[in-house]
């Protein structure tokens, strides 16, 4: 078996000088890099805690909302019980008063679920034949 010539251009045209300047701008685009990278986690780590904080605080929020729209059913009960309505008659008023708020609920859901079409980002991302 036959090696191949090597070829004396190549060995010249490497001097140290081009392969140490090239090994700096190596080392810099690396050091560059992990700075940029590091960025990215410590930015992470920021949203990780700041939307863990704001989970905590709307699950709050939710928590009062459904305290102070039970405590008015109950002052509405009350205040028809005071004025001789039937226990029943307010249970039976208050289950319904919560189902059609539930249903309303429900309905803006929908609606928010329909506007939050991400078709035209799919389309960008992945175009279909059809364009």
């Amino acid at each position: 078996m036959e090696t191949p010539p090597h070829s004396d251009s190549q060995s010249k045209t490497d001097s140290p000088d081009e392969t140490s300047a090239f090994d700096e701008v190596i080392v810099s685009h690396k050091s560059w890099l992990k700075s940029v990278l590091g960025l990215g986690a410590l930015e992470a780590k920021m949203w990780v805690t700041s939307s863990a904080q704001l989970l905590a605080l709307m699950c709050g929020v939710i928590f009062l909302l459904l305290t102070t729209w039970l405590l008015l059913i109950s002052t509405a009960a009350a205040i028809a019980w005071s004025y001789g309505f039937s226990l029943v008659g307010i249970l039976l008023s208050a289950t319904l008063m919560t189902f059609a708020s539930a249903a309303v609920l429900l309905y803006l859901v929908g609606i928010t679920l329909k506007n939050m079409n991400f078709t035209r980002t799919l389309d960008a991302i992945i175009p279909t034949e059809e364009e």
